[in-house]
């Protein structure tokens, strides 16, 4: 039984489902408001506006850092995966089946240990260091050594354009965006509801590109690669196709195997030339992700028998058929039989779970195998092993696995998204 006590500087549990809830009461009164009366939209587009940004961060994934003041210190027990918050006379219970994922956050030379919970809300635990994040990951029901890394990256406008070159670029930007606002009413009493839906219309689709490159992304970085997230985008770097990573004063450069490079930029362009710079001048956020990126490097190909388990591929079967035959495989296992005939043991499976390199229908199948088998203890390890994966994707594919409710069109999504 796992067991770790911290007494944290900073504690925050951020009520997200209930942001959500809120900004959706926004956003439709702020609708109703403006079809009822067409003027009143001077007052109600910003409550439109700050409740639609909310959504869409929201939605796509970004957790934003707590707001400044929100954090107190507490008292962490973290107890075979349940958790107990203990803070200025209140006591926090999260259990273990209620988080969804876990990670380290580095930012601005702090470690805090994130924890999302089923239904969006977020704890935040700040640690001392590395080490004790990755204890309380593990005391979490998170592995250390798996678990997926999250950090901060700026924008595009922030990765291309000078500090210079943005200022100007927002200075023409409001000279624009303020005049088109006072055309809402215009437009309604001019022309109707027709000219005033055209018009917001218009307004959606120049705002859409917009956020994309205003707005900050993130990476995830897992045993199976780099996803790179922004607004209503995702790029997956599979860790096939990497063959080193570097830093400089940008942030942390990924070399492909084919020649090619792609950064991770974790700083603002303030000049143009932002050269290399030594290791030790680095950001601490640059620093820790490059670790991270190197430590899932150095930690590929060590599941060589994958190569060999071949039993555990498709081959054209369909998938009531395939899923079955894993399904006896599993059973087959928990009778001795079947892994002698095919000479596949249980740590074969897991290292093919646990391989971010090996092939994603590979390590779905070896995720129903083992979930297969009633062993809570391979449940568990099929579980960490999902929330290891910076695919989306082939995360939720492994937990549907994992609780036996997997079905064809999600190891579908998986390899449609990897063949994009």
């Amino acid at each position: 039984m796992d067991r770790l006590q911290i007494e944290s500087p900073a504690v925050v549990l951020q009520r997200e489902r209930r942001a959500r809830r809120l900004a959706w009461a926004l956003l439709l009164v702020g609708v109703t408001l403006t079809a009822a009366a067409p003027p009143a939209v001077a007052l109600t587009q910003f409550m439109i506006g700050g409740a639609g940004a909310f959504l869409l961060m929201r939605a796509f994934g970004r957790t934003p850092t707590p707001r400044r003041g929100a954090a107190r210190p507490a008292t962490v027990v973290a107890e075979d995966g349940d958790l107990a918050i203990q803070q200025a006379g209140r006591r926090t219970l999260l259990a273990r089946r209620e988080l969804e994922n876990g990670w380290i956050d580095a930012f601005g030379g702090h470690h805090h240990v994130v924890l999302r919970r089923k239904g969006g809300d977020v704890l935040w635990v700040r640690v001392r260091d590395a080490d004790e994040a990755g204890r309380l990951l593990r005391a979490a029901g998170f592995a250390a050594d798996q678990h997926v890394f999250r950090a901060r990256l700026v924008s595009v406008m922030s990765e291309h354009l000078t500090h210079r070159a943005r200022a100007a670029l927002i200075v023409i930007a409001s000279l624009f965006l303020y005049p088109f606002l006072g055309l809402w009413p215009l437009a309604w009493a001019l022309g109707g509801a027709t000219i005033f839906l055209g018009l917001l219309l218009v307004f959606l689709v120049l705002v859409y590109p917009a956020l994309q490159f205003v707005m900050p992304r993130s990476a995830l970085v897992g045993t199976d690669g780099v996803t790179i997230q922004g607004i209503a985008t995702r790029r997956l770097i599979p860790i096939t196709q990497l063959a080193g990573a570097r830093a400089d004063a940008r942030g942390v450069w990924l070399d492909h195997v084919d020649g090619t490079s792609t950064l991770l930029p974790t700083v603002a362009r303030m000049t143009a030339r932002h050269g290399a710079a030594p290791l030790a001048h680095l950001g601490a956020d640059t620093r820790v992700l490059l670790a991270r990126v190197q430590e899932v490097l150095a930690s590929r190909g060590r599941a060589g028998a994958s190569a060999r388990l071949g039993a555990l591929d498709r081959k054209g079967r369909s998938f009531e058929d395939w899923r079955g035959a894993l399904g006896g495989l599993a059973r087959g296992g928990a009778g001795g039989g079947s892994y002698r005939d095919t000479a596949l043991e249980v740590d074969d499976l897991a290292r093919v779970l646990e391989d971010g390199a090996a092939p994603a229908e590979r390590r779905i199948a070896a995720a129903v195998a083992l979930a297969g088998s009633g062993d809570p203890a391979l449940k568990r390890r099929v579980r960490i092993a999902a929330g290891a994966c910076a695919d989306q994707a082939l995360r939720d594919a492994i937990e549907r696995a994992a609780e036996e409710e997997l079905e064809e069109r999600d190891v579908d999504r998986v390899l449609r998204f990897r063949a994009d």
